[in-house]
């Protein structure tokens, strides 16, 4: 006899094809409906994710937050996740998901005494391997979720251990045919459940009650439960929840069959489209982990008020790490809310560091020069160039640059950031410990004449291990090695190509951009923009129908990485732009970070996601890596490796539905865009993520002048 476990549940988007005020009140309507049927029903049982939740009912609806604490601790509401929302899980940083994990399951012990076990991320949209460690590290034993489904990824069984890169395991459910239903004959639900299933465990999940919008279980769902408990040849229906499943099949965990890796795919346009959401809530993670780590760092500066600023920052945050905000696939006016709540995430982190710099500023002894204060404000150590623009009451700079023991340091003069006049920035290499900080002195000496490897022609740029030259037809830039055997990339130069793109926002039913190339950008003129003894810079202008691009090549002297700045004014619609890389030989291997480490992948094509870094290995054995902070996406095949930069489909259009001819729509991602790389021969998986977390978290600089007459 198999049980069926009816898990009666309300998934519901809290910002969707809704903005969030919408799903906030849907929120509690729903929660009274399933707090009136548990009071009608004895037997009943109701299953509740989203620990945000939990907080609106406590915060807007005593009464309501009453009932629902009593039904919790009777057992008849049943708590899963315990993260804060159902999260998209190819992006997050590891510490979001730890924050995740930290703020919901400290809610559920708080107001409820209980630990959360299952987790719980039935709607997300795709799973990263390290989820299971990350899990387990949590407090996790068990996992729940839905997509990829079966004519995406098909797997042993819809229960199987679910084994992560580093060996953590978690017992894993995927639902079969969906995690909620409007439907009161749930014959359906329960055939899918018991057709998928392998009925030697004994046990299965179904899964009922309206979602997305809410509602959850209906009465004429629970009578019909009632009414076929015993319909279906060799089972029983029973309401039931989660955790009593897992508890039920915990005794055969060990045969059970395993999945390693990563669950993947549904919907390879979440990766790339709406991207200003992507970098947005990419800069409040790390502005968070910053101020987390300045904190930690510097106990002694830190302010009683610091700990509740950070808390309701990663609140923000997570919030818009939902899946459909953080995917790219809700309405245009729920992104306003979105950019507005990160950009106060950010803020309440820079405000933080911000006075943790400033009281160790001010512990410092006077001085009677001018200093540069620079702070590192990362759990890493730095390397690399950096750019401050002081406040210099001349026309120009004509003094030195000094370090803490008086050693002048090369430096070169860059443009401002206006063009109002001002005498320039700075730009100078320098290493800096974990959330050290550097002290900096502008002297009156003369400059130190620092030596070079850099030379500049009239559109190209070259130093001891490139040259970097303007490229002709389709490529852009040209990258020639300087020696025999050290050229990676081919003659055939970088090229931003433009593929037709027909696909919805959520680029349904693909794992890939095949279609019809409708171009490249084509090269206007080319320029030497900046030739100094540290950095040289080669400008290009492009365009490609209605867009325009400025691309920036720069080489810094005796380093081997090419630093790539990419300004584009986007304004083509159903159309995806890749970065190509086209390589001297074919890359027969794959390595890509993903959030709690490294994965490796066919390199056969498909659009997959990725954090910061991916790792080439050519076929003659040398390997290339690619730091991408502003890129989600990354596929490639044969001798090419292309970065998903900006896709254009119409905002929130969802499969079937089709678009009028002469529609006003709006489209994505149009106006000004930026991205950065760093490419970067023979470098390690850490280097490069090193390389990418410069670009993330670069040092705060500050004028800082006490003790000055």
């Amino acid at each position: 006899m198999v049980t069926v476990h009816m898990i009666g549940n309300a998934h519901l988007d809290p910002v969707w094809l809704w903005r969030g005020t919408a799903g906030m009140a849907e929120t509690l309507a729903t929660c009274r409906t399933a707090c009136d049927l548990l009071d009608e029903h004895p037997d009943f049982l109701f299953t509740k994710s989203d620990s945000w939740a939990y907080e609106l009912i406590a915060q807007t609806d005593p009464a309501l937050w009453r009932r629902v604490v009593s039904h919790v601790r009777s057992g008849r509401w049943a708590v899963v996740g315990g993260w804060y929302v159902q999260p998209d899980c190819n992006f997050p940083l590891e510490e979001s998901f730890r924050q995740h994990m930290r703020l919901g399951r400290e809610q559920a012990r708080r107001d409820f005494g209980l630990e959360v076990t299952v987790g719980f991320n039935v709607d997300s949209f795709g799973h990263s391997a390290f989820l299971p460690r990350i899990l387990r590290e949590g407090g996790y034993d068990s996992y729940v979720m839905m997509r990829p489904m079966e004519n995406e990824k098909r797997l042993p069984a819809p229960l199987f251990r679910w084994r992560s890169p580093d060996g953590a395991e978690v017992v894993t459910w995927r639902i079969p045919k969906a995690y909620g239903t409007s439907d009161e004959d749930l014959t359906v639900q329960v055939r899918a459940a018991l057709d998928a299933a392998d009925a030697s465990t004994g046990h299965v999940m179904c899964f009922y009650g309206v979602g997305d919008h809410g509602g959850g279980p209906t009465r004429g769902q629970i009578r019909w439960i009632r009414e076929h408990a015993d319909s279906f040849q060799g089972a029983r229906l029973v309401f039931s929840h989660p955790r009593a499943f897992f508890d039920a099949v915990k005794p055969l965990a060990s045969r059970l069959p395993m999945v390693e890796g990563e669950l993947q795919f549904h919907s390879i346009g979440c990766y790339s489209v709406v991207r200003s959401i992507k970098e947005d809530t990419r800069r409040a993670e790390h502005g968070l982990i910053g101020a987390e780590s300045a904190l930690a760092a510097h106990p002694e500066h830190a302010d009683p008020s610091d700990r509740a600023v950070l808390d309701g920052a990663w609140r923000r945050l997570l919030f818009n790490q939902f899946h459909d905000v953080y995917g790219g696939t809700c309405i245009p006016e729920a992104y306003r809310d979105a950019r507005d709540q990160l950009g106060a995430a950010r803020d309440a982190a820079d405000s933080v560091l911000r006075r943790t710099l400033l009281r160790l500023a001010s512990a410092l002894p006077g001085d009677p020069r001018q200093r540069i204060l620079v702070f590192h404000p990362s759990d890493a150590p730095f390397r690399g160039l950096v750019r401050f623009e002081p406040w210099i009451r001349k026309a120009a700079f004509r003094g030195s640059l000094a370090d803490e023991e008086g050693r002048a340091v090369p430096f070169q003069v860059t443009d401002p950031e206006s063009v109002a006049g001002r005498p320039g920035a700075l730009l100078w290499r320098m290493e800096a410990p974990p959330c050290g900080l550097r002290v900096f002195r502008l002297i009156p000496d003369a400059p130190p004449r620092p030596s070079t490897d850099l030379a500049a022609g009239q559109s190209s740029i070259s130093n001891s291990r490139w040259v970097l030259e303007a490229g002709a037809e389709d490529g852009l830039l040209r990258v020639r090695a300087r020696k025999a055997g050290d050229g990676v990339l081919s003659a055939a130069g970088l090229a931003v190509r433009i593929r037709e793109d027909l696909s919805d926002t959520w680029s349904h039913g693909l794992d890939r951009y095949a279609g019809r190339i409708l171009g490249c950008f084509r090269l206007r003129d080319a320029v030497v923009e900046e030739s100094g003894p540290l950095r040289a810079t080669l400008r290009l202008r492009a365009s490609y129908g209605a867009s325009t691009l400025v691309l920036r090549a720069r080489l810094s002297a005796h380093e081997p990485g090419i630093e790539l700045s990419l300004r584009f004014h986007w304004m083509e619609r159903h159309a995806v732009a890749h970065l190509i890389l086209p390589f001297d030989g074919k890359v027969v291997g794959r390595r890509d970070a993903v959030p709690g480490g490294f994965v490796s992948r066919r390199h056969d094509g498909a659009e997959l996601p990725f954090v910061d870094v991916s790792r080439m290995e050519l076929s003659d054995g040398r390997f290339f890596a690619v730091a991408a902070p502003e890129c989600g996406a990354v596929c490639g095949e044969g001798a090419e490796a292309g970065f998903t930069l900006l896709r254009s489909p119409v905002h929130a259009w969802h499969d079937p539905a089709k678009l009028s001819a002469g529609g006003a729509y709006r489209y994505t991602d149009q106006g000004e865009q930026e991205f950065r790389f760093l490419l970067s021969p023979d470098s390690g998986e850490e280097e490069a993520l090193r390389d990418a977390l410069g670009f993330h978290r670069p040092p705060l600089c500050l004028d800082w002048t006490l003790g000055m007459r």
